[in-house]
């Protein structure tokens, strides 16, 4: 039982990373887009295991 669920994609965290990289392409502040991004588990899709 403890297999049975598995984590998915942290569509949420990833959106808010990829609105940093947008506004650091632009110029503009990006650092609060990237914390909301690694709160939210952006960072956990390095993680990932294809299996």
């Amino acid at each position: 039982m403890p297999n049975a669920i598995k984590g998915g994609v942290p569509v949420i965290g990833l959106l808010f990373l990829s609105l940093a990289v947008f506004k650091f392409a632009k110029g503009d502040p990006w650092v609060v887009w990237a914390i909301l991004g690694f709160l939210f588990g952006g960072f956990g899709v390095f993680n990932l295991r294809r299996t």
